[in-house]
């Protein structure tokens, strides 16, 4: 489980204070502790989340993928991938999950639509100046 992952199932930012942190797994708790009627598994992953959340981001290794100058897509997949997950395990996060994959599946698309109109609007008017200078040139 990333921080990311641990952040979206307590419902808070990555960056969240301590105090923060401990407000939303006592108010989670209250929820899914297995006295209360959750499942103790979903009680364990909760308390997992506040621990690595807890501890400092530099204790956790980095993976070997992560490191800088590694090129990679994984990091423009990531966040809808983690919102997808945590949304399985955290209902009030899934209209996030599915507005995220509208865009992805909706603004990707777009976005190369987008680029291709504006390339065609860029290259058409330039063509035809160098078309019209040419026969300029050729005439005179």
């Amino acid at each position: 489980m990333t921080r990311q992952d641990a952040a979206d199932l307590l419902g808070i930012p990555v960056n969240a204070s301590p105090e923060m942190i401990k407000q939303a797994y006592r108010k989670q708790c209250g929820r899914l502790h297995p006295d209360a009627g959750g499942e103790s598994s979903q009680f364990q992953l909760l308390t997992r989340a506040r621990d690595i959340l807890l501890t400092p981001p530099h204790h956790n290794p980095t993976p070997a993928a992560a490191k800088p100058g590694t090129p990679s897509l994984f990091p423009f997949w990531s966040y809808p991938l983690r919102i997808l997950k945590a949304s399985v395990r955290q209902p009030s996060l899934r209209p996030r999950a599915i507005r995220t994959w509208l865009m992805v599946i909706i603004g990707i698309p777009l976005a190369y639509l987008l680029l291709k109109e504006l390339f065609i609007l860029a290259i058409v008017p330039a063509l035809f100046i160098l078309i019209v200078v040419a026969f300029l040139k050729r005439s005179s």
